[in-house]
């Protein structure tokens, strides 16, 4: 049960992995200044009771969107972003995470756990902006940051599809006068045993990642603003219907439209049919068919 005489954090999740959920809980553990919820958005409904501090909202759109559907329903005073393939590695994680923030004296900032991948800890330098740059701003990984903050930046910008999208937030909260902060509380990305071969960093890494530097580099400076206006989430059709460049999930136009859209395969077919009249009916009969899939 949440105390609600302590501060309350939200761990807010995209995620598609239920059978994860409760070792992440567990991994949260005891916490003695702080207590919490978690929160996960995505497609698939766990089959196992949930404690009351765990909640789970079904939707088919976009990770991104999960998130900042995730966030919007939380109802902690602190919100952090959370994959659920990744564990804490260090005992009270929450309360630690807690006192860094406090000795800061400043609300505006946030507080990043400290990645490790497969168990093995990713230096420092490969949390900036510019990777291996030590000279960009830091970036944070499942960043700890007040909900007042949160709401305050407009929360997360809709043309990021799967991944990247709270280092945009970082970049406009650092923009904006805040800070970011680098702590020991470790994270583990368990790509090996957690992540069941799906890795939506492998998959659209390319696109955010090459957005996000649009928004804030050029030829490898960092810029002092963004480049582009931020758009922010519209509730209208929030669960329902991925808002901005939405890779494989569904989106605002028709499904036959998109379903053609979203496969390669057609579309080679179909521009090899276009220099063939001949087999019109043939490429005709094999799309068809691949739709109806």
């Amino acid at each position: 049960m949440i105390n609600p005489k302590k501060p309350i954090v939200s761990i807010c999740c995209s995620g598609i992995r239920p059978k994860n959920w409760m070792k992440i809980y567990r991994s949260v553990g005891k916490n003695i200044t702080v207590d919490f919820e978690l929160v996960f958005c995505g497609p698939f409904a766990p089959d196992y009771e949930l404690p009351k501090n765990l909640r789970y909202i079904k939707s088919d759109v976009k990770p991104c969107q999960c998130w900042e559907i995730a966030h919007r329903n939380s109802i902690g005073d602190f919100v952090m972003f959370f994959g659920d393939d990744t564990l804490f590695t260090v005992q009270s994680p929450l309360d630690k995470l807690y006192k860094l923030f406090k000795e800061q004296s400043n609300e505006k900032m946030i507080v990043s756990c400290k990645q490790f991948w497969n168990g093995k800890p990713i230096p420092d330098v490969g949390n900036r902006l510019i990777n291996g740059n030590p000279l960009s701003p830091y970036v944070p990984f499942s960043g700890l940051m007040t909900r007042k903050l949160y709401n305050e930046m407009g929360g997360l910008d809709i043309n990021f599809i799967a991944v990247i999208c709270d280092l945009d937030l970082a970049m406009r909260i650092y923009r904006s006068g805040g800070d970011i902060i680098m702590s020991d509380v470790g994270l583990d990305e368990d790509r090996e045993n957690a992540s069941e071969g799906s890795s939506l960093c492998v998959e659209y890494y390319e696109h955010d990642m090459g957005y996000l530097r649009t928004l804030w580099t050029d030829k490898d400076e960092v810029l002092n603003k963004r480049s582009k206006p931020f758009e922010p989430y519209k509730e209208k059709d929030l669960y329902t219907k991925s808002q901005g460049p939405r890779g494989r999930w569904r989106g605002n136009s028709f499904f036959l439209y998109e379903k053609i859209v979203d496969s390669p395969r057609v579309l080679k077919k179909m521009g090899r049919g276009i220099l063939k009249p001949t087999m019109y009916l043939n490429y005709a009969s094999r799309i068809i068919k691949n739709l109806l899939r």
